[in-house]
């Protein structure tokens, strides 16, 4: 009976022997073929992305030398940076035998999900993209904003928001989705403004007098630019006052100290002239008879 069992022993220890034998004889191509694929994707990396970055150090060197904005080339650095590995993905995975069309579907499913999922900020991304292209304002120039009266001067342009300083100190964060798809005011283009100052006289003053007195003010009045002219006219005929308007010209950067100065010295010409400015007024007539009522 020993001897029964020992037998049987031996032979399920061959036949354990053989299988594992068999096994590694199938197994072992396998292991040695992936293995020259991974060390042959290894080495594709490697030269792969070294060549990448010979590529971008030279696309940096050539946009350093364009008369690009530096948010345009930081923005088209990284693009070409992501299209270039793309690539390198692309091509180690069609060397082990995965098809780049399964990849460019994967891409494009993933890309399609995150677009609807920063819409809103892919839009500010795309108006800051157009804004940094058209120029249609640069840092430093006063604008407003049509669609929400937002005015500053442009201190920040960046690719998603931009950043504007009110005269008081407020600063005013837009998107560029907002910018670039509506109407807005750039008051510093120029390089000049004109400054208007309104006043109503007395129907009761002299008329060629106030005007005399306008314009003598007006043109010296500090910081105007000289070489402008300066326009003194009648606007309308209001129901307590005879309307004037001043117009006269300064430089973007002196137009609200120019105004406030226009508009007290006008102040303090027509107070010494003996011309009052009238406040709006009602006078009120009552007949005999509603008064003995």
């Amino acid at each position: 009976m020993e001897n029964v069992l020992a037998a049987a022993a031996a032979e399920n220890g061959a036949a354990g022997t053989g299988r594992l034998a068999q096994w590694l004889e199938g197994a072992l191509p396998t292991a040695v073929s992936w293995g020259w694929k991974i060390l042959g994707l290894l080495l594709l990396y490697l030269v792969g992305s070294r060549l990448i970055k010979i590529f971008l150090r030279l696309i940096r060197k050539a946009m350093a030398k364009s008369p690009l904005e530096k948010t345009i080339q930081v923005m088209g650095y990284h693009v070409v940076q992501v299209l270039l590995y793309m690539v390198l993905i692309s091509v180690m995975l069609k060397t082990v035998g995965y098809e780049a069309a399964s990849l460019v579907a994967l891409v494009g499913s993933a890309g399609l999900s995150i677009g609807l999922a920063f819409q809103g900020s892919l839009s500010n991304f795309a108006g800051g993209v157009l804004i940094l292209v058209t120029k249609p304002f640069k840092i430093g120039d006063y604008i407003e904003e049509d669609t929400q009266k937002n005015s500053g001067t442009v201190v920040n342009i960046g690719l998603c928001y931009t950043k504007l300083v009110t005269p008081d100190e407020r600063t005013v964060v837009i998107p560029n989705g907002t910018l670039a798809n509506a109407s807005l005011t750039n008051y510093s283009t120029q390089g000049k403004r004109r400054v208007e100052v309104s006043v109503g006289i007395s129907y009761r003053d002299d008329l060629k007098k106030a005007k005399e007195v306008l314009n003598e003010t007006l043109e010296q009045v500090p910081r105007r630019l000289p070489d402008s002219e300066v326009n003194v006219f009648v606007d309308r005929l209001g129901e307590s006052a005879v309307m004037l308007k001043g117009w006269l010209w300064s430089s973007s950067q002196d137009y609200l100290r120019v105004k406030w100065d226009a508009t007290e010295q006008v102040k303090l010409a027509l107070d010494e002239a003996g011309i009052s400015i009238p406040y709006p007024q009602v006078d009120v007539h009552m007949t005999e008879g509603e008064q003995r009522k």
